[in-house]
């Protein structure tokens, strides 16, 4: 599948998946988040197809019926794997979750993080300005993902400018 076919048809899958869901804290349509997420990636310079294609994907298993399986026999392996290791369990508490999270985010490939780290800017940028009274728990929970995700790196992932965003989105420059 060529890689602009590729990036389209997982954004038309995730339109189709996400029908009628809207975000949160603002209302607007989802579509809205995972195309900021791909947009995010694209201005930092990441437009494997892989990664932009996950990246509309990235919350189609959490918030429809997705299986792993659909994703991996219609977008591929490597796709599904990146989905796999962003998708959060919904097991345990709150707490329970996002230090569970941010294990697996550390552990994650490396085109994971970086998904990851676009969608904390997104999340994190739509949460302090439509939902300031969640924005602390939030912005806290995507700090230890970030602090984790740094310790496995051992730097490499401080000197990215997309990780230097998304730290200074959660307010957390000092990890």
């Amino acid at each position: 599948m060529p890689v602009s076919t590729m990036i389209h048809d997982a954004r038309d899958f995730a339109i189709a998946k996400h029908s009628g869901q809207v975000r949160k804290h603002d209302g607007r349509p989802y579509i809205v988040h995972l195309d900021a997420v791909a947009s995010v990636l694209s201005e930092y310079g990441y437009k494997n197809s892989d990664i932009l294609a996950a990246a509309f994907l990235h919350d189609t298993i959490e918030k429809s019926d997705t299986s792993i399986e659909e994703i991996s026999q219609r977008f591929g392996e490597s796709i599904a794997e990146l989905v796999y290791w962003l998708t959060d369990s919904e097991k345990g508490s709150r707490t329970s979750r996002a230090v569970q999270a941010a294990w697996r985010l550390s552990r994650a490939p490396w085109d994971a993080k970086l998904i990851k780290l676009a969608d904390i800017i997104d999340n994190g940028t739509a949460i302090a300005s439509h939902n300031p009274a969640f924005g602390p728990t939030f912005l806290d929970e995507k700090r230890l993902c970030l602090k984790k995700m740094a310790e496995v790196e051992n730097g490499r992932l401080l000197r990215l400018p997309l990780f230097q965003r998304a730290a200074t989105v959660t307010e957390s420059a000092s990890l």
